[in-house]
């Protein structure tokens, strides 16, 4: 087991985070909300009248709430773990989102998550809100059955 966790931390760390997690967890995402800190989080979906946006909605919650408890917490590491592999600059994207967070002063607020109807397969627009305060738009993409945080410099169609 330790084995395969270095070759998945090696292949992360280089930007094929994507094929290798999916081998060696097929189906599952790699990032979970964790226990602490708690967040409130309302996921909804766009009002339209295709279900696509509801089961798109269901997929990404669990990101987007990982998402805003990595903000809150200030993890820039575990912020950029969420953004898609093949993307580059996560880390330093995920330093420029704390920051503006932690800016904007939403403290502890409610967050609120708008999932746009979806135009694109594997692609999805998310409105992030921390109580009334602005609103922060969130690209999202899939790969190989799993969503990523477009995070930094890359092309969500091309991982």
């Amino acid at each position: 087991m330790a084995g395969v966790l270095a070759v998945l931390g090696l292949g992360l760390a280089l930007g094929h985070g994507t094929d290798l997690w999916n081998s060696a967890h097929p189906g599952s995402p790699p990032y979970a909300p964790r226990a602490a800190p708690v967040v409130d989080v309302d996921v909804v979906a766009e009002a339209s009248a295709y279900g696509e946006v509801d089961d798109v909605t269901r997929e990404v919650e669990p990101l987007v709430k990982a998402y805003v408890q990595r903000l809150r917490t200030g993890d820039a590491r575990e912020l950029a773990a969420l953004g898609a592999p093949w993307f580059e600059g996560r880390p330093a994207a995920a330093r420029e989102a704390i920051t503006a967070h932690q800016g904007r002063g939403a403290g502890d607020a409610p967050a609120s998550v708008l999932v746009r109807d979806v135009v694109v397969p594997d692609q999805a627009t998310a409105e992030l809100r921390f109580g009334s305060g602005p609103v922060e738009l969130l690209g999202l993409t899939r790969a190989d059955g799993v969503w990523w945080v477009e995070l930094g410099d890359g092309d969500p169609v091309a991982p």
